[in-house]
């Protein structure tokens, strides 16, 4: 077991985001590649390729006023089993300055068979702030017949807007509560993803994703299945899939709209 605890900052330098302080400790590691002016592009991943045996990680997060920091993993986060019944975790907890936009868009969780994990994803937006937010999880290892055989997860998120609460999400998946694939939980669906915007920046692309998404009819054994509300300054998309590509597919033509200000998708370079 490791706590790995780290540090990151942006800032305004000469009118361009730079990334102005960085640090992490084992497990974890912030690799900081030189992608654009446009953007900071943080890529968290750990050593090893995975949590392990309780593993602890803890990431604080500053975006600084007028910055655009892109917060993402190299690929999936893999939860090995954890045979003592220890339980890995992750935290994140980001501020987010007035007319600065943080897009948290990782590669989705996958539990390997008799895992147990928890995550806790706190940001709070200051006036004119702005978030885009990804959470998704896979039902592990398909090809090795592990379909949500984990035997923890949980999920909670907390969104504030100037102070203001304006999304908090719990989601417990236990094997304890009923077969997590069993007709009335997840059934015959393999990935279930959540995407989060707040904030003017999104304001444009909250509007239509609702709308485009109200206008969708789901079929009968339809292989991807959607739902979008409007909460307060931004909108909740959801998505479940029976495969992880076209989850990821959906994800990213959603978040197409942040293309021009990050110079490129969140994905881009990586599927």
């Amino acid at each position: 077991m490791a706590i790995g605890k780290g540090v990151l900052q942006t800032s305004l330098v000469a009118g361009q985001t730079a990334i102005t302080r960085v640090r992490a400790t084992n497990p974890l590691k912030l690799l900081c590649p030189q992608r654009s002016p446009k953007a900071a592009w943080v890529y968290a991943t750990t050593y090893g390729g995975g949590l392990v045996a309780g593993d602890q990680v803890h990431l604080e997060a500053n975006i600084l006023s007028g910055t655009t920091c892109v917060l993402t993993s190299q690929a999936s986060t893999k939860v090995y089993k954890s045979p003592q019944g220890n339980t890995c975790q992750q935290t994140v907890h980001a501020r987010v300055d007035k007319d600065a936009l943080l897009v948290i868009a990782p590669d989705p969780i996958t539990c390997f068979a008799d895992a147990r994990y928890r995550q806790h994803q706190q940001i709070d937006l200051q006036t004119t702030g702005s978030l885009v937010l990804v959470d998704w999880i896979t039902s592990g290892r398909r090809a090795r017949q592990e379909c949500w055989m984990f035997s923890h997860y949980y999920s909670r998120i907390d969104i504030t807007y100037d102070h203001h609460p304006v999304f908090l999400e719990s989601l417990l998946l236990d094997p304890t509560d009923g077969p997590i694939d069993s007709p009335h939980r997840l059934g015959r669906f393999h990935c279930m993803a959540l995407l989060v915007i707040v904030g003017p920046a999104v304001e444009q692309a909250t509007a239509t994703m609702i709308q485009e998404v109200s206008q969708q009819k789901i079929e009968p054994d339809c292989p991807l299945i959607q739902a979008a509300s409007p909460i307060p300054q931004g909108a909740v998309l959801r998505v479940l899939g029976t495969d992880t590509e076209s989850v990821g597919r959906e994800l990213a033509g959603r978040l197409e709209f942040l293309s021009g200000r990050l110079d490129g998708g969140p994905w881009s370079r990586k599927w």
